[in-house]
């Protein structure tokens, strides 16, 4: 089955065509003067019809980002000029999403993958139950699925957060780590697998990996194309009672974070480069992960 066109099935996938080139824009990788890439290309990086692709360039043209004429690439115009100050304003940076509509947009292929690296898997969890009930419900039919997890050791090493405040060598705080590494870990396992089991996919394949540090960072790896990077940032905050008591710890509040979106083909290198960097540590330092069961 061909990838279906985001067009038909999710009326904004032309806003995230659209969000991209214009972060490309913004970040130098499609300059001033230059190229965007041709709407054939388009169609074939994000599997979408013409229309869809038009709908997008419609936008950045409207936005004066860009100017087309026919049969050729639209051309970077970097949008109206700003008159020129001692305190000019920073270039912007790239767009900044959330993980929900770009797992949705990923979802839509015939073959989906996931690499993801992070410190629970809490947000992926929570946002991958709405792209099962898709599937269950006759609205997408993907014929593969294969999500390669990586967290870090909740056993062998004594990671540098989340732990307790007043006392680091507090184990509740740990535990308290462990046990939500364990649930969603098993959560995203159980759910996909039930795809394959209930025939509603064929092929789903999870495999789940730990590392020996604690990582500063999230990362997702959708589709070998999109690239979703975000920072856990550190914060003192006092969750509900530990077997009974009340703890701050230090911790990265992750779910719901801002993250910063590449996508290929215009940001290839940055999202290779990923790529390369989680096929390295998998490869090469990950073990497979024994949460017993």
């Amino acid at each position: 089955m061909a990838p279906r066109d985001a067009g038909s099935t999710d009326g904004r996938k032309f806003q995230v065509i659209a969000d991209d080139l214009r972060a490309g824009i913004a970040d130098g990788v499609h300059r001033v003067g230059g190229r965007l890439p041709s709407q054939r290309e388009l169609q074939a990086a994000y599997g979408v019809s013409r229309e869809t692709v038009g709908r997008a360039l419609d936008v950045l043209r409207a936005e004066g980002l860009i100017t087309s004429s026919r049969g050729r690439p639209a051309t970077v115009t970097g949008g109206p000029a700003a008159p020129a100050t001692a305190h000019s304003v920073p270039p912007a940076q790239p767009a900044q999403v959330t993980l929900q509509p770009r797992l949705r947009a990923a979802f839509e292929a015939e073959s989906i993958t996931m690499d993801v690296l992070s410190l629970t898997s809490e947000t992926m969890a929570q946002h991958l139950g709405a792209q099962v009930a898709r599937i269950s419900d006759g609205e997408i039919r993907p014929q593969s699925i294969a999500l390669r997890l990586m967290l870090p050791d909740i056993t062998g090493i004594r990671l540098a957060f989340p732990r307790g405040v007043d006392d680091p060598d507090d184990d509740r705080p740990r535990k308290r780590h462990r046990d939500m590494v364990i649930n969603h870990a098993r959560s995203l396992r159980h759910s996909l697998l039930r795809l394959r089991h209930q025939g509603l996919v064929p092929e789903v394949s999870v495999q789940i990996r730990t590392v020996p540090f604690t990582p500063p960072l999230k990362l997702y790896l959708l589709n070998k194309d999109q690239l979703l990077e975000g920072y856990y940032t550190l914060e003192q905050w006092t969750p509900e009672p530990i077997d009974g008591v009340e703890v701050t710890i230090l911790d990265s509040l992750g779910v719901g974070a801002t993250l910063f979106p590449y996508t290929k083909p215009g940001q290839a290198l940055k999202v290779e480069a990923a790529q390369k960097f989680f096929d390295s540590y998998w490869d090469q330092l990950a073990q497979d992960a024994d949460f017993g069961d």
